[in-house]
This record gives C-alpha cells, structure tokens and sequence, in this order.
C-alpha cells in the first residue's frame, strides 16, 4: 500500500497522463489499481456533503478544509498548525517533489484526480510579491530579483511572446505543473496585468459577483456584456455584446483603447479580465484548440445573438441583417414568417431606426390617431416592453404571470387588428403599469417610465 501511494507522489504526468494509464492493458497493476480508486462514483461518496477531508503528506496528517481551499486560504489543519497546500507538502517532507497536486493524498488518492474529475475546485494559490526593502546584499535584494525575473521573461517572450501570453490563459491549466510554475505564472500575470499596483496582498476577489452567464465589462467609455458560453479567447470567439454589434475581446480594446491590453484594459466590476481568468471565472479555449470558432468559421453565425430579443429563449430564431438582434418568429412583431434562406431580413428595431418623421405632434393628436397609422411604432413600443419586462428581475417575471399573460393579449389585439385608435393600445398598456405600480414593483416602474420616454421619442411629441 505504501509503495503505491509512493508511486503516486513521485508521478509527474499530467492530467492525461491519468486517464491514460486507465486504458494501457499492459500494466495492469495500474489499471487495477486506478479502477479500484479512481471510480468516478468512489470519489464522489469520498467527498459527498463534507466540509474537510483527511489528508496526508509524507508522514503527516491533516485536515483539508475545502471553503478555505476554494478561496485560496490557508486550508490544511495538521498538529495545530495550518497550512497553504505547498506548505504542507513541505511539512511532509517531500518540497523536493514541489507538486503539492500528487504529493498530497485524501485516502490515498492525490488531489490532483479529484481536480481533474472536478469534484474540488484548482485554485491558484498566489505567493506574496517581495517587498522592497532595504538590503546590504545586491544579489539578495528586491530589485535584483525582479529584473532577474523580468530577464527570464522577455528571453522567453522573444522566441514567441504571443504564445507565452496565451499559455497563461488556457482552458485548462495543466494540473501536474508545480508549485514554482504556478507562482511564475501569478508573477508574470502581475507584472503584465497588474502592475500598478501597490498592494503586497493576495488580491481578494468576491467571486460571488462574477456568478451568472454575463458580466458587464467596460473599456474606457466603453460598456458591454460579456457571455461567459461565447468566450474563447482574445482575438477570436465574438463574446461581448454592445448596442450595436458583437465584438472579440481585442477588437473590443480597440473601441476603447488605441493601444493596450484585453486582459488588463478590459474590466468587469473593477476587475480586469487577466485575474478573472486566474480565478477560473472565464476559461479561454486552449492553444491548440480545433474548433470552428477557434479557427475562425463561420464569422457570420457570430454576428447576431443566439437567444430571442423578446424571451431570451433558444430554439432556433431569425438573424436580422442590420442589427444583433434574433427573434422567434412569432415573438417578433409583425411575425417574421415565410422568409426564404439566405434572403434579407430586417427587424422593427431597425426599420423604426431608419425612419424619418418629420411633422411634430402633440400626445392627444397621436392618441387619437387611428392605429393603422402607426401600427408599426406601436408594435415597436411592444417588443420593446417585452424585452425590458426580460431583463426585469427573475421574481417579477415568474410571479407575475397576470400581467405576462395581458400583455400577450394586447399582442395578438394588435396582429388582429383589434384596436381602432392608439388610444386603446396604449390604454391596455397603462392598466398593467396601474395595477403593478400601486403594489410598489419597482421593476414596472421603470417599465412604466421608460414606455413613455419611448412614446415621446419615436412619436416626435410636442
């Protein structure tokens, strides 16, 4: 038992390396072994419903907390004392091994496979940055260190800084990479992402803020919302959605910034893309990945988006040629219906855009208007309240199926020609507001308001 738990911490494969010797039919001791432990139901019962698991290292035991280790803490208890993963492995015994992930065991099984299965998180255990005091020695000091550090790098970003840049933020990191590769990499992310500034912390990063498939992201003057599914990496994978178009994370630098970085430049709740990467909180396809999106195919299924403007739900939707926008066909108004492949496809945001108004009304002229008038402007004020009522919050759109269900009544009034002046459209409009308003939703407030902003807007009022 002992010389296979040795043969465990000694291991220096990578992850594959792994899921590899699974299969290899001429070593089956291996194979007996992994089978025996490394069952994907064995390691769940391990660490089901548990906050801590047991831990050994060499001839120590402990304790490993996982909260603590999924935020980077100091997580490992042992004779009373805590330690950091890699502090641990030297209290065992074996830094000389320096790869905590396999020298590290829970009942015999190295960390790494529960990493790998995704049953604990691989967090980046940063080091502290020197601090710059005083010193008589020229070799030991701060400064000397770190232009050492600084000369490794640019030699290393000499033969192909594109490629370095890009091995720092890949999907997967290798998982059998020590503990000094890993604080080179924190180093070189620091030096290149962060390196205005002056705090010798580890940075503390709520992650509960980035949970979600979006992240509002700025650059410059710049805003968008980043989804978290179309990311892919800096030059390709159109993954930030302005008002007008889909961009790459670089060419949405280039909107705000002239010359920069996408992973220092780019921020979401003042923090910069290159240490959300760190956090795993956005996974860059790897280096070497194959996919149509990688090898940049298919460049016009990026360009608008994949949910419906109206319902925010899948399925397969109409692309308008002019704008981001999909929709259902029969979420749009009028029905986009009958409109051959590859043909031109415009959408009421953009025909209402491209119209030009030239005569100034006042509201009670425009309300008593006969709809058929302006029967497209009012099922553009529709489909923009039904797209305002999908960003509303998750409790106003599931409790409030009263409302939801009036507003698809004065939808299909309005398809079948129902109303006779605009007045009647905007009555039905109004009773809803009335009725949710006087209970205090906040939500149809804003609705309510921004409606009738709209109205002004588009009607040209007086």
């Amino acid at each position: 038992m002992m010389e296979e738990e040795s043969s465990l911490s000694s291991d220096s494969s990578s992850e594959s390396d792994y899921s590899e010797n699974e299969g290899k039919k001429e070593q089956p001791r291996k194979r007996k072994m992994t089978t025996q432990r490394y069952s994907r139901q064995s390691l769940e019962k391990l660490i089901e419903d548990k906050s801590s698991l047991p831990v050994t290292c060499g001839d120590k035991e402990g304790s490993l907390f996982i909260e603590k280790f999924n935020n980077s803490e100091k997580c490992i208890l042992s004779e009373d004392q805590w330690f950091k993963p890699s502090e641990f492995e030297k209290f065992g015994g074996k830094e000389k091994s320096r790869k905590w992930k396999t020298s590290i065991l829970c009942d015999g099984i190295p960390l790494q496979k529960l990493i790998e299965d995704k049953l604990i998180s691989c967090p980046v255990f940063k080091k502290r940055r020197i601090k710059h005091e005083k010193s008589e020695s020229r070799e030991s000091s701060p400064v000397t260190v770190r232009l050492r550090r600084t000369k490794r790098n640019s030699s290393e970003s000499s033969h192909d800084s594109g490629t370095h840049r890009r091995k720092k933020a890949r999907k997967k990191l290798v998982s059998s990479s020590s503990e000094s590769e890993e604080s080179v990499h924190y180093e070189n992310n620091d030096d290149n992402i962060n390196n205005n500034s002056d705090d010798d912390d580890d940075d503390d990063i709520n992650i509960t803020m980035f949970q979600g498939p979006t992240l509002p992201v700025t650059c410059g003057s710049v805003t968008g919302i980043l989804h978290k599914k179309r990311f892919a990496k800096g030059h390709c994978g159109k993954c930030i959605r302005t008002e007008d178009l889909w961009l790459t994370p670089e060419d949405f630098l280039r909107l705000g910034k002239q010359d920069g970085i996408w992973k220092k430049d780019i921020v979401a709740h003042e923090t910069t893309l290159g240490k959300l990467i760190l956090r795993r909180v956005l996974e860059p396809d790897a280096v070497s990945c194959d996919c149509d999106v990688c090898q940049e195919l298919n460049q016009t299924d990026q360009q608008n988006d994949d949910d419906c403007y109206v319902c925010d739900s899948e399925e397969e939707v109409v692309c308008c040629d002019e704008c981001p926008r999909a929709f259902h066909p029969h979420c749009h108004l009028p029905a986009a219906v009958d409109i051959d492949s590859g043909s031109q496809w415009t959408c009421t945001f953009c025909v209402m855009r491209k119209m030009e108004e030239s005569n100034q009304r006042t509201r009670q002229e425009v309300l008593n208007s006969p709809l058929f008038h302006y029967k497209l402007h009012c099922q553009y004020l529709l489909l923009y309240l039904l797209h305002e009522w999908t960003a509303a919050e998750p409790c106003t759109k599931v409790s409030d199926n009263e409302s939801k269900c009036k507003a698809d009544d004065i939808k299909l009034n309005l398809q079948n020609d129902n109303y006779q002046t605009v007045d009647e459209f905007v009555t039905d409009i109004e009773h809803i507001f009335q009725h949710r308003t006087s209970e205090g939703n906040n939500d149809f407030s804003r609705m309510e308001h921004l409606f009738k902003e709209e109205f002004k807007t588009i009607f040209k009022l007086i």
